[in-house]
């Protein structure tokens, strides 16, 4: 599963902090445990931890149960470990557990319950810990789509690197609705204090779909100058190579690309297109962005020029996934079977008019 710009990068740290070893206190066995389990030493830190495990504290088991659930395979047996340390009478253990058995959920797609495993935590734990239970409980309203509870609860977070991912959140959250304007100001807030690859990619795009070319390319250009090994330096030399090559104007009277009536087109798609000539991939028409991307991020591991494409239609924004550019049919046949044969996907083969 692959998710747009930012969530991305935040579900990767969301699993390394899943993964990441506290510091251990307790009994001998337990100390000895932590240290293997440091050095990733994890089969002999299993054997140290189950030596005896019976004569724990109330604290140490916790931690204990904690630490067994990190060096369980299993998925089913670590949610075992993880609810046992979220019962336990170590408070610091609990909170660290749940936002770890939240994290396994989350990876896997399930959402739902690791919003409920999030919202049973409460405000407690550490500040930093209460922040990180806040981002993600939001982050996971917005997979399920509650975009507006989701706005408010990364509004909630005001300092820290989850108040700049946050940020990044609500601009994504802007930008899905619509709301083109407040999406650039906080992309360009985000841009001024804290320069990301994500950010200037984001912002790249909202400039396309507003309709300022050269704004757009110069972010586009600035982002692969300031970060040329990110994911979205690739992204970013595509874009650039889409939207210098198409400057020629479409034919007076008909619209941009495939020809399509009842809608105005997105700069995005009037200028990622060459004029006159040739065929491109459709592989659906989305209300969310976000889906939009998840489709991409697939096809991206097998075809070329892959995008997403913003249109204005009855007032709404749709984003089309759209791939390549052909010569003739016969060419964009190919991929429509590479596509249906390795990922199930559907594609239509559309005239760039």
């Amino acid at each position: 599963m692959r998710m747009n710009g930012c969530f991305a990068a935040i579900a990767a740290a969301f699993v390394a902090l899943a993964t990441a070893a506290s510091s251990m206190a307790g009994s001998g066995d337990l100390a000895r445990a932590g240290a293997l389990f440091n050095r990733t030493d994890y089969d002999r830190a299993r054997q140290a931890l189950a030596a005896d495990t019976a004569s724990l504290d109330a604290g140490s088991f916790g931690e204990a149960m904690l630490m067994f659930a990190r060096l369980e395979r299993d998925f089913a047996k670590a949610a075992v470990f993880y609810r046992r340390a979220v019962a336990s009478e170590n408070e610091r253990a609990a909170q660290r557990a749940r936002l770890e058995l939240a994290g396994m959920f989350y990876a896997t797609g399930d959402y739902r319950g690791a919003l409920e495993i999030l919202s049973a935590g409460g405000g407690r734990g550490a500040d930093r810990e209460q922040d990180e239970a806040v981002y993600f409980r939001a982050l996971c309203r917005k997979q399920l789509g509650e975009n507006a509870r989701a706005a408010a609860e990364f509004e909630q977070i005001t300092h820290g690197n989850y108040a700049l991912w946050s940020i990044l959140a609500r601009a994504e959250i802007d930008a899905q609705a619509g709301r083109l304007a407040e999406a650039v100001e906080k992309y360009e807030r985000l841009d001024a204090s804290r320069p990301s690859p994500i950010a200037s990619f984001k912002l790249g795009e909202c400039y396309e779909t507003l309709g300022e070319r050269d704004k757009a390319l110069d972010r586009y250009r600035s982002l692969v100058e300031k970060f040329p090994r990110s994911l979205e330096a690739g992204k970013g030399k595509e874009k650039i190579q889409l939207l210098t090559q198409s400057k020629a104007k479409p034919k007076e009277g008909r619209p941009a690309g495939g020809g399509e009536s009842g809608e105005l087109r997105s700069s995005a798609a009037k200028t990622d297109l060459p004029a006159g000539r040739g065929y491109t991939i459709q592989f659906g028409s989305f209300s969310t962005r976000g889906n939009a991307l998840a489709v991409s991020g697939r096809l991206e591991k097998i075809l070329r020029g892959v995008r997403v494409e913003s249109v204005v239609m009855e007032g709404r924004i749709w984003h089309r996934v759209r791939a390549g550019f052909y010569e003739t049919r016969d060419a964009a046949d190919g991929d429509v079977a590479r596509a249906k044969d390795q990922l199930g996907l559907a594609g239509t083969i559309v005239p760039l008019k």
